[in-house]
């Protein structure tokens, strides 16, 4: 397969396939308008009396998440190139890319604020290790946060979310990303009742999160400083579980696409002719080629995100395996523990989602 290039500046959507050894563009009907020679190759039948039904995009099949991220300024679709003179679309777009520069904004602040959680009569024990993982956590979330803008800004995001999936694709991603929706919520909402009961209910056992208010700056009722932490952790959970669910989603997408281009190049060889002409050969590297370029300027962009995530989340894991194992009797509240709990497991899913993505897709690029 032609070795591919990570310098390159594009991403490639399926109407164009690029040709690196003629340095010049395919044509696209051989490899994705042409679907009956496709679907023969894979053994299915077409008729061509039959007005070939719309395809479903990658972004229509995860519209559940998609909808999610957008709520918290993960992702936002670029400025249409049909806009013109359009008052309204380009006020909507810069509406919402307006509301993800101020997320990430929020977010670095936060982080910022996050580091004067430390104060001079500090003593090695539970809080401290906990304040370490505040600031860990704030800092995974800014950086996650940028990625994905930046990602969304320059449009690779959308370029991949716009691309079509075959049936049986579309099919899997739709119930797949109801699944996944719904479930990253479910710890989204079990994370911030956590941080609620910490700091509303225990009359402030966690107040560190408040910082610098209560460490530096003591407040008689901070009733309402804390309410507003608690929409900040909100933000901060959801980055955190949906950065890293829609990575795992498109290593899984990308899985299957290079996996249906070995299913067919199988195909080929087992029939009775075990025989592969030129132009199939040709069909299924550029295929093959289009997909892995998509992976590499994806990676380019969550690189980032995903660096941060699996470095994050380990000294995080670490550090509340130490908590549990030599500081248990400290922690007596019930709800507290259950909390150690819940936050080694979402790490250790969150570290094994981060490294089956990059090992599904490593396993069918090479």
């Amino acid at each position: 397969m032609t070795t591919i290039s990570p310098l390159q500046p594009r991403i490639f959507s399926l109407d164009t396939v690029p040709d690196i050894e003629d340095k010049r563009a395919s044509d696209p009907g051989l490899l994705f308008a042409n679907n009956n020679e496709i679907a023969k190759l894979e053994g299915i039948g077409v008729d061509n009396e039959n007005v070939p039904r719309r395809k479903m995009t990658i972004a229509e099949g995860l519209r559940p998440l998609l909808v999610s991220m957008k709520m918290f300024g993960l992702y936002f679709n670029p400025p249409p190139e049909d806009t013109g003179n359009d008052r309204k679309k380009k006020w909507k777009w810069n509406a919402h890319r307006i509301y993800a520069v101020t997320v990430v904004v929020l977010l670095w602040i936060n982080a910022v604020r996050a580091i004067t959680v430390f104060t001079r009569d500090e003593v090695f024990g539970v809080v401290l290790l906990n304040k370490l993982i505040l600031i860990n956590w704030s800092l995974q979330c800014a950086v996650s946060q940028t990625a994905f803008y930046a990602a969304s800004f320059s449009g690779r995001l959308s370029i991949v979310f716009d691309q079509t999936l075959d049936d049986s694709c579309a099919n899997h991603a739709r119930k797949s990303a109801t699944l996944y929706t719904a479930v990253s919520w479910l710890v989204v909402v079990s994370a911030l009742s956590f941080i609620v009961y910490g700091l509303l209910i225990t009359g402030g056992e966690k107040d560190y999160f408040l910082t610098p208010l209560q460490n530096h700056i003591v407040v008689s009722n901070p009733l309402i400083p804390r309410i507003v932490v608690c929409f900040i952790v909100l933000y901060m959970a959801s980055v955190h579980i949906f950065s890293q669910t829609t990575t795992f989603v498109l290593a899984r997408i990308f899985s299957h696409q290079f996996m249906k281009v070995s299913k067919t190049l199988r195909h080929l060889l087992e029939t009775d002719q075990r025989h592969v002409s030129d132009s199939d050969i040709e069909m299924l590297r550029q295929k093959h080629q289009l997909i892995a370029m998509n992976v590499d300027h994806i990676d380019d962009c969550l690189m980032f995100s995903n660096a941060s995530a699996f470095c994050c989340q380990v000294f995080a894991a670490i550090v509340l395996l130490y908590t549990i194992t030599f500081w248990h009797s400290v922690v007596t509240d019930v709800v507290f523990i259950s909390c150690y709990v819940f936050w080694i497991f979402m790490e250790s899913v969150g570290l094994a989602l981060t490294a089956a993505g990059g090992i599904m897709v490593h396993h069918y690029v090479r």
